[in-house]
C-alpha cells in the first residue's frame, strides 16, 4: 500500500490534537465544561490517529497489532465524551439522553472486550459480531450530535426570522451538524475499508484516501466552529445583511 494514502489521516490526527489543545487552553481560562469536554475528545482523537499511522510508518510486523490496539483504545474515550457533551448541551433534562450515554459506553466496552477475547485485537474484522457493537458505539454519538445540532439550527433560523437570532450561532449549529454528518459518512466508509481489508489483508488505497478526505473535512468544520477566521465571520455577517435586506 502506498504510504501517501495515509497523509490525509495523518494530517487530520495532527489537526485534531491541535484543536484539542487549543480548546483545553480556552477551557482553562473560561472554566467552561463544554470546551473542556470537546478539547479532551479532540486530543484523544488526534493521539489515536497518530498511533494508527505510526503502525504504518514503522513498518514492523511485530508492532502492527500493538500499535493498532493502542490506537483503538485511545479512540474509545472520544465518542463517549461526545455523548456527555451532547447530553449536557442539548438534552440536559432528558432522562433518555442519560441512558443513551450509558448505552453507547456499554456498546464500546462490550465490542472491544468481546472482539479481543476472540482474537481480533485490531478491530478490523467486520465478520466478527463484536465489531458491530463497537461500530454502533462510536457511530451513534456522532449521529446524535449532528441530529441535535440540525434541530437547533432550525429553531435558530426561526428566531432569526423574528429578528431575535444570532447568525453566527445559527451557522455554528449548521457546521456542527455537518461535522456529525461527515463522521457518519466516515463510519460508513470504514465498513467498506475493513471489508476489503478482511478479504485482501491490505488496506485499499482508495478507501484510505476517501476516509482521509472525510477526516480533513471534519477537522475543517471544527476549526470553522471554534476558531473561525475573520474573513469567514465577515462573510457570514455579509450574507445575513443581504438576506435580511431581501426579506424586509
Amino acid at each position: 500500500m502506498e504510504e501517501q494514502a495515509y497523509i490525509g489521516e495523518l494530517a487530520a490526527g495532527i489537526l485534531y490534537f491541535i484543536a484539542g489543545v487549543r480548546l483545553l487552553r480556552l477551557a482553562s481560562r473560561t472554566g467552561e465544561t463544554p470546551e473542556r469536554l470537546l478539547g479532551t475528545m479532540f486530543a484523544f482523537t488526534g493521539i489515536s490517529f497518530l498511533a494508527y499511522q505510526l503502525s504504518v510508518v514503522v513498518e514492523n510486523e511485530a508492532l502492527w497489532t500493538p500499535l493498532n490496539f493502542i490506537g483503538r483504545l485511545l479512540y474509545l474515550p472520544a465518542p463517549f465524551i461526545l455523548t456527555i457533551f451532547t447530553r449536557q448541551v442539548f438534552r440536559r433534562d432528558s432522562p433518555w439522553a442519560s441512558w443513551l450515554v450509558y448505552g453507547c459506553a456499554a456498546l464500546l466496552v462490550a465490542g472491544v472486550t468481546g472482539s479481543v477475547l476472540v482474537g481480533d485485537w485490531e478491530g478490523f474484522s467486520v465478520s466478527n459480531r463484536w465489531f458491530w457493537l463497537e461500530w454502533l458505539g462510536y457511530t451513534l454519538p456522532y449521529s446524535w450530535a449532528g441530529t441535535e445540532s440540525f434541530i437547533q439550527r432550525g429553531q435558530a433560523r426561526r428566531r432569526m426570522g423574528l429578528g431575535l437570532g444570532d447568525p453566527f450561532v445559527c451557522n455554528r449549529f449548521l457546521l456542527w451538524g455537518l461535522f456529525g454528518a461527515a463522521q457518519l459518512c466516515t463510519s460508513l466508509g470504514v465498513l467498506g475499508q475493513y471489508a476489503a481489508y478482511e478479504q485482501a489483508s491490505v488496506f485499499a488505497v482508495g478507501w484510505d484516501i476517501l476516509l482521509g478526505a472525510l477526516e480533513i473535512l471534519s477537522v475543517g468544520l471544527i476549526y470553522l466552529v471554534f476558531f473561525p477566521p475573520a474573513f469567514y465571520r465577515d462573510w457570514i455577517a455579509t450574507v445575513n445583511r443581504v438576506v435580511s435586506a431581501g426579506e424586509s
